[in-house]
């Protein structure tokens, strides 16, 4: 291959006219000057172009680092997918070069002649590539002048010096790599210009400039690439900084987290940035200018669709990050001014560094942008965040340069922007457009920032939602976005007063409220908007005296006073406006210009007067007649004569009127008596000398007393002192409780109910100095200076002034510290809070009495739920509160919102506090009766979370809380149930982010429509709770199928079907579905490609064939369509004819490889097969089969061909295997060639027979697929006597004939067939089927050889591999003819062959002969009994083991040798790798049967048929294995046992492997068996199935184990056993590596 790499990179440089160095060696120094200055002309006028291309392609020097990124980008990455590694391009800058590295498949014939061409590549035009013209790749050498690519066979430079023609840098010329090149991977070099040329230092800062501004952004519009690395070296060669840009598609694939790891000087710096993504493809697109289109792409006129992406960059915590963000085509061009990123297959400038504004193509794009915006904007609307955020992603439309082509785009986007329903209402749930919904003045909203009044409803409801920040609601002002008007303000008033629930007429509308609505009722009249005011007045607003509203355009309204404050008396018959609405200032304005006046004096006197005098004056009452007579006498006037009042009446005390004309009134008169006026009252009136703390009646408190209590509260104490000597024995129990009630003062100018304050007694004092803090009160009286004794107020404790230092005094002090908490908003120390707490519970306890300790623990707990006693420290987004104990429980998650965790809160809070803990949780627990946390909290607080919409961080805690709850199982049963009918399982797909039970699976490689894969959200140690406690279902072959069956197709993708399909595959292994294949192959889920390689759907029906040799598919693989069913193998399918051309043959030199000797055997094949050629007794083909002869030749073609669905392929193959001839009796020819010949008689030689005999003669018709025949066949041949084809094939059942065996006699000599044995070669592997040994003799015999043969050598120094394989075949390529393990068929080895002639051929070896008195050896039987003793010392190793026995039976054990096995005795060097690996794993799963078997006691009922394993009939070369039959049945694991008795978990337990609560327990136990000859940390393999069943298997009722065999060759081999690897897993005793299930034991297991 690197021969013919070399000779392509020779051959383009030779048509490009080079020359290398060894064409001018022979030349004379003139002659060879003349021939360069000629090349260098010729060059130069065919390069100039390249030249002027290559140096004025980009403005920047560094541009090119671009194009070498986007030349990464356009490879392919199938090689490294495979490998399961992320396509990525290094760049290592050095001082003198820059090495860059991309695992891409490799270099191609057509990428190298693409690079060498000016204007090609090897990339379409329709592919949305950065490279223009073909010229991108040149522009490295604007710095360097010489680059290198090596890659797969491939290592050639170009190269080019400033004023040199520029055919270098298309001429490449073959370099030997230095050091190889790993693939995939393509490495490319450049070798920068050196100072002789440019200023080194400036390139090399431009250079590092431009890498470090590489940003992760780009990665979010390269298909492939996932990783840039970049690390830059110093001139020593040691790295002085990285960088790591990396993309990362989490849970949601739209909103993908970029990363960038930057290390300098030993700093690392890590940025994240998440995008969210949209993508669209916009149609309909003119051509791309820069770009030329095959002739197949303008007529499919693929250039005319192009991807459009916008990536909106937001934070962590989903909020938008809002600054300017650059357009991309592919790569980044430049900033224009959006906040989001932009991506499309732009027309650009030649220097890439802006597009090309002018471009039919880009200006089409336009309206492809705005669409996928508005779809971005729909998207963040369903975003419970982002819905009110996403208007800052909208462009300025005033303010900024846009210049007219980006302008274009913003004119769109506010035009479609307007027409979308995009904005959400204050219900939250509708949606208006932009210019449909009203923001709020504040002059809008009440004090509470709540509207003043409600919207009006259904279609008209306009009102933004308050979750818009008013910052934001500024952008959209430019989209048309505007406050409320008058107009609708109105409307909205008119509605309210419309209604029996008004507002405006409603008492529990506040002052504030009122004044904010009459205020902007008011704008009307001071804007003086004639028809707002007109429509104003027309309202009832006008509140009356009585509670009527009235319009002033009915009648009349006056205020209810006059212009200087005297009331009106309220009967006069005029509608008087409430003067409580009149009060406030802005509605006395309002109330102004809707024309409420003020009455006059005159006309209420006239009006009073004439009432007054009216004959119906009967009916009035006192408080009328003192209201008119008040008003008359503040407005009497001089001019007032008495002649105006003569006609009025007067009440007396029994409201009784009478005319003062009619009756006379009397006044009272001085008194004449020289009594003091105190004496007098006190002698003949009764004032008293002490004032009454109650009234005569001891009904209620004296008025005094009361005046003192209201008046003058600080006095109040000092009265009751002076009172109580005399008064007090008058005081009952009923005023007692009216005196408790009486508001005093206390210190610091508190005021307190008397009842709840405390005397400042020392005692007192002191406690409560221990626990207050600054600023804080506590009701003690505030006795004055006149305290005194202060046992001279021990009256007071009567009114229930506390004095003792008990329950309550505690209780009371933690109410005012919480008081002043609360009102501060801050809580200084709350650690003295806890200690409180416990101050509280010891004063509980204090009383041996149980009534009383009851009595206070109900006190404390009402205490706390009534006050809300119970402190919360501040957690995250949360300050601190009080809360009852009924909104708490004991523990659980601290982040819960539905219930608080107090004791968890207080263990981080007060983790460093000298306070018990235990007794505050035994406070909390005993006393509040504080309840642990079940799983009924955890429940209610998803439900929270899901009302409260927003992204639920803490669901994944609450989960986890749930996985490690121990949960009786009726109460699981009903945890059940509640995640079954409500949607409580949390995962962000698509439009619905809570999902019930039903619509969730466990463990699901590829989508399920309708379902939800939890596996691929949540980690794998939650499956514990989703599978086990909650029962979500796993994946298995009913999911899978039921998803094929009912899939709409329509929509399907084929990659996704095929995915369901591979899924499907891999569940058969544990279960079938219940329904038929048949029904599901009806649809059409066959993946087939057709002749021009489009891959399409199909159903079984149609005509396809499947791959199942390689050889065909790369034949045919192209030319017909595929798909997967066994029964259309390609192999099946493909005719195979063969041609002999003329030329020399011979006999076949090897007379054990002369297929006529076994022709009885053929014969009786074909007989039961019924081959069409058997006639009568057989005896015809029997007689042709004897005659055939064996040929030699190199002389053979092949051709095949294949026909599907009405297709017939040809293909000649130059070089045949075989060839058959039967014109003129039968022949047959195989390759002269030694290893052609080996394949020939392994696979083509059975096959072809096979054909041949069941082909009929008559019609050439071949019938049927005769797989058994092929492989018996193949056992025929390679038998080594007639006696072996005898036994092989009566044990393999086939029918004997009628006919006898007939040998020639030249056979029945009895000499022996002499070869020299001249060294150790190992046996062939031919088949478990008996193998006759021939008798070789000693004595060699010295033949000359008539055809040279190769000789063969073993393999040297066999090693044990690095890990474990004896599973691997599992999963490898089907092979083109799949032969059943119990042929286990090979190549045969290389042999040391006799040579012979005609003349001197010796006796056929397959005639049985004499033993030799000699020792013959049998290679086989040296290999058989290798393996024999390991397996007999694995049974004795195995039944020496204390794994899990405790004692001994030493009696028992057998005496064998031990010794150390390798690799070449057990297995020589031609036994295949998976037949190795079969026979070592039978070898460990034996240990583990003789193992369990050899137990004490032995566990109940197991025996052979509890191993499971089809690979247990390498045992039977035992003596005592050699009856056991081979496993027919299904393989779940190697071994199976169900612990009826319970011998073998109580040994798992006693040995640590199990925990103690499967005791008593009878699982069934599936047990793997994983077997190396290395230590027992070697890595193992396990297929994707065991993985799967290892996770399934693991139950309440049944247990998956491995049993890890190590050391096997050795004496010291042991065992590990991993019980439930998937739990062992996560606790980190086993590391798996995902894809393949490469396991590395962490951990010894116990």
């Amino acid at each position: 291959m690197a021969a013919a790499a070399r000779r392509l990179v020779e051959a383009i440089a030779s048509d490009h006219g080079y020359l290398g160095e060894e064409a001018y060696e022979g030349m004379s120094p003139e002659k060879r000057r003349t021939f360069q200055e000629a090349f260098l002309k010729k060059d130069q006028m065919i390069g100039a172009s390249i030249i002027t291309l290559a140096k004025n392609l980009y403005s920047k020097d560094v541009r090119f680092l671009f194009e070498l990124l986007q030349n990464a980008e356009d490879n392919h990455f199938t090689r490294a997918a495979s490998l399961g590694a992320v396509p990525y391009v290094s760049f290592d800058v050095y001082k003198d070069r820059i090495v860059l590295e991309c695992n891409e498949d490799g270099f191609t014939e057509e990428n190298l002649r693409a690079i060498c061409n000016v204007g090609h590549s090897s990339k379409t035009g329709a592919q949305g590539y950065i490279g223009e013209k073909g010229i991108g790749f040149k522009s490295v050498f604007k710095v360097a002048w010489k680059v290198h690519i090596q890659s797969g066979e491939f290592s050639f430079t170009f190269t080019h010096h400033p004023g040199e023609s520029g055919m270098g840098m298309v001429s490449p010329v073959w370099q030997q790599p230095i050091e190889p090149c790993a693939a995939p991977m393509t490495r490319t070099t450049l070798f920068l210009h050196d100072n002789n040329v440019t200023d080194e230092n400036a390139q090399r800062h431009n250079i590092l400039r431009e890498l470090n501004e590489f940003q992760p952004a780009m990665l979010l519009f390269l298909k492939k690439l996932k990783k840039i690395k970049i690390r830059i070296y110093d001139d020593s060669g040691n790295e002085t900084s990285s960088s790591l840009l990396s993309m990362n598609v989490s849970d949601q694939v739209f909103r993908p987290v970029l990363e960038k790891v930057r290390t300098s000087d030993g700093t690392t710096a890590h940025s994240k940035q998440k995008y969210h993504v949209v993508k669209s493809t916009a149609r309909n697109l003119p051509r791309n200018e820069n770009r030329e289109y095959s002739t197949m792409e303008q007529a499919s006129k693929a250039y005319s669709c192009a991807p459009v992406i916008l990536a909106f960059p937001i934070s962590e915590f989903d909020v938008p990050v809002i600054k300017p963000q650059e357009v991309f085509a592919f790569l980044p061009v430049r900033r224009v001014g959006f906040n989001f990123l932009i991506h499309s297959d732009f027309v650009t400038q030649a220097n890439r560094e802006d597009i090309v504004t002018s471009s039919s193509r880009n200006i089409r794009l336009l309206d492809a942008l705005t669409e996928t915006f508005i779809i971005a904007m729909r998207q963040l609307c369903l975003h419970p965040t982002l819905k009110y955020q996403w208007m800052r992603y909208l462009p300025k439309l005033s303010g900024y340069p846009w210049d007219s082509f980006w302008q274009n785009l913003v004119d769109k986007i506010k035009t479609r922007i307007s027409d979308e329903e995009i904005l959400v209402l204050g219900d939250n749930l509708s949606l208006r457009r932009v210019n449909q919904a009203r923001r709020l003045l504040p002059m809008q909203k009440d004090q509470y920032d709540n509207p003043l009044l409600g919207d009006l409803p259904g279609d008209m409801a306009c009102y933004i939602s308050s979750h818009y920040k008013s910052e934001d609601m500024d952008i959209l002002k430019e989209y048309g976005l505007s406050y409320l008007l008058q107009s609708e303000f109105l409307g909205r008033v008119e509605r309210d007063l419309s209604n029996h629930m008004s507002k405006i007429r409603s008492i529990k509308s506040d002052d504030d409220w009122h004044s904010r609505v009459a205020r902007h009722l008011n704008l009307s009249f001071e804007k003086k908007w004639e028809n707002f005011i007109k429509r104003t007045k027309a309202m009832s607003l006008i509140p009356l005296l009585g509670g009527q509203w009235v319009s002033p355009t009915r009648s009349a309204v006056y205020f209810a006073h006059t212009p200087g404050g005297l009331p009106i008396p309220a009967d006069l018959g005029l509608l008087l406006l409430d003067p409580v609405a009149a009060g406030l200032p802005m509605r006395n304005t309002l109330f102004t210009h809707l024309g409420v006046q003020f009455a006059t004096v005159d006309d209420i006197r006239t009006k009073i007067l004439r009432l007054d005098q009216s004959p119906t004056l009967n009916g009035m009452k006192f408080e009328p007649s003192l209201s008119h007579l008040r008003f008359l006498y503040l407005t009497h006037t001089p001019k007032d004569s008495a002649l105006a009042y003569s006609k009025m009446s007067l009440c007396d005390n029994d409201e009784n009127l009478y005319s003062i004309s009619e009756h006379i009134f009397y006044c009272r008169d001085k008194a004449s008596h020289d009594l003091t006026w105190e004496s007098w009252l006190h002698t003949y009136l009764g004032v008293r000398q002490y004032p009454r703390l109650i009234n005569h009646d001891a009904s209620a408190l004296s008025e005094e007393c009361q005046f003192v209590a209201k008046h003058l509260p600080s006095e109040l104490l000092g009265f009751l002192k002076y009172s109580w000597d005399s008064e007090g024995s008058r005081v009952t129990p009923e005023r007692i409780e009216d005196f408790k009630a009486l508001k005093v003062t206390c210190r610091g100018d508190q005021i307190a109910a008397l009842n709840e304050t405390y005397l400042p007694l020392p005692a007192l004092l002191e406690k409560w100095d221990e626990l207050r803090r600054h600023g804080e009160v506590f009701p003690f009286l505030n006795l004055g200076d006149n305290a005194g004794q202060l046992s001279g107020w021990d009256f007071l404790r009567t009114f229930g002034v506390n004095a003792n230092p008990d329950l309550g005094f505690y209780l009371d002090i933690l109410f005012y510290i919480q008081d002043e908490s609360m009102r501060s908003r801050t809580l200084v120390d709350p650690t003295r809070l806890m200690h409180l707490y416990l101050r509280i519970y010891t004063e509980s306890f204090e009383f041996s009495n149980d009534d009383v300790r009851k009595a206070k623990q109900t006190k404390i707990r009402d205490f706390f739920e009534y006050e809300d006693g119970i402190y919360l420290p501040s957690r995250e987004n949360f300050d601190d509160s009080w809360v009852s104990p009924s909104k708490c429980i004991l523990d659980g998650p601290t982040y819960m919102l539905t219930k608080y965790p107090v004791f968890p809160s207080y263990q981080v809070a007060f983790e460093k506090s000298n306070f018990s803990l235990p007794s505050l949780k035994k406070f909390l627990h005993d006393t509040l009766r504080l309840q642990p946390c079940s799983w009924i909290q955890i429940v209610d607080e998803l439900e929270d979370l899901k009302l409260r919409d927003n992204t639920p961080s803490n669901v994944q805690g609450l989960y986890k809380y749930l996985n490690d709850m121990t949960i009786p199982e009726n109460a699981l049963k009903k945890m059940k149930e509640a995640f079954e009918n409500k949607p409580l399982i949390f995962a962000d797909v698509g439009s619905q982010r809570w999902h019930k039970l039903p619509q969730c699976l466990w463990s699901a490689p590829t989508s399920i429509r309708g379902k939800i894969n939890l596996s691929a959200i949540y980690d794998s140690n939650m499956e514990k709770l989703f599978v086990e406690k909650l029962g979500v279902r796993l994946l298995d072959a009913n999911v899978v199928y039921n998803e094929l069956l009912e899939l709409d197709l329509n929509k399907a993708t084929v990659e996704h079907i095929k995915n369901l399909v591979w899924t499907l595959n891999s569940q058969l292994e544990i279960g079938i579905p219940d329904a038929s294949a048949e029904t599901l192959l009806q649809r059409c889920i066959l993946p087939a490609r057709d002749i021009s390689g489009e891959v399409s759907l199909h159903p079984s029906t149609a005509e396809f064939a499947i791959i199942d040799r390689k050889d065909l598919g790369e034949i045919f693989g192209s030319r017909v369509k595929w798909a997967g069913l066994e029964h259309r193998y390609i192999s099946q399918l493909v005719k195979e004819t063969s041609v002999l051309y003329s030329g020399d043959k011979a006999p076949i030199s090897d007379p054990t490889r002369d297929v006529s000797k076994k022709a009885y055997g053929l014969l009786r094949i074909a007989t039961h097969f019924k081959s069409p050629r058997v006639k009568g007794d057989g005896q015809e083909l029997y007689d042709l089969l004897r005659n055939m002869g064996t040929w030699e030749t190199d002389k053979i073609s092949t051709t095949l061909v294949v026909t599907v669905d009405g297709q017939t392929v040809t293909e000649e193959v130059d070089k045949g295997e075989i060839h058959i001839e039967d014109a003129d009796g039968l022949d047959i020819y195989v390759p002269h060639d030694e290893g052609r010949q080996d394949d020939c008689y392994l696979y083509s030689l059975p096959n072809r027979l096979v054909r041949w005999l069941m082909t009929d003669t008559e019609t050439d018709i071949h019938k049927g697929n005769y797989l058994d025949a092929t492989l018996l066949i193949h056992g025929v041949i390679f038998a080594k006597s007639l006696q072996q084809v005898e036994r092989f094939l009566k044990k393999t059942g086939v029918i004997e004939v009628s006919i006898p065996e007939q040998v020639d006699r030249e056979n029945t000599t009895t000499s022996t067939l002499e070869v020299t044995v001249t060294e150790h070669v190992s046996r062939e592997n031919y088949s478990t089927a008996d193998q006759m040994t021939p008798i070789l003799a000693s004595t060699p015999t010295a033949v000359e050889p008539s055809t040279p043969r190769r000789e063969g050598s073993p393999f040297s120094n066999p090693r044990t591999p690095l890990f474990d394989r004896e599973d691997i075949f599992v999963e490898q390529e089907t092979p083109a003819t799949d032969i059943p393990s119990c042929y286990s068929l090979s190549p045969s080895p290389a042999r040391t062959r006799t040579t012979l002639t005609r003349e001197s051929l010796s006796p056929d070896p397959y005639i049985t002969r004499p033993s030799s008195t000699q020792e013959s050896i049998s290679l086989d039987s040296h290999i058989t009994r290798a393996y024999r003793a390991l397996l007999s010392q694995v049974i004795s190793k195995a039944k020496t083991s204390r794994v899990l026995s405790i004692e001994i039976d030493h009696l028992s054990l057998p005496d064998d040798p031990i010794r150390t096995f390798n690799e070449y005795d057990l297995f020589g060097v031609d036994t295949a790798q998976s037949e190795r690996d079969r026979m070592v794993g039978a070898a460990g799963e034996l240990f583990v049967f003789e193992l369990l078997s050899a137990m004490d006691p032995c566990p109940g009922a197991f025996g052979r048929s509890n191993w499971t394993s089809t690979i247990r009939r390498y045992a039977t070369v035992l003596t005592e294995y050699a009856n056991m039959p081979t496993w027919r049945g299904r393989e779940i694991s190697d071994l199976q046992y169900k612990d009826d008795d319970g011998t073998l978990t109580e040994a798992l337990m006693e040995k640590g492997h199990l925990e103690d609560r499967w005791r008593n327990s009878q699982p069934k136990y599936y047990i793997e068996v994983k077997t190396t000859p290395g230590s027992w940390d070697t890595p193992f393999y396990m297929s994707h199935a065991q993985w799967q069943k290892m996770q399934a298997l693991s139950t309440d009722n049944s247990l998956y184990i491995i049993f890890r065999v190590y050391n096997l060759y050795s004496d010291r081999i042991g065992v590990d056993i991993y019980v439930d690897p998937h739990r062992l897993a996560d606790e980190g005793h086993l590391f798996f590596t995902a894809d393949k299930w490469t396991v590395k034991p962490l951990v010894r297991a116990r």
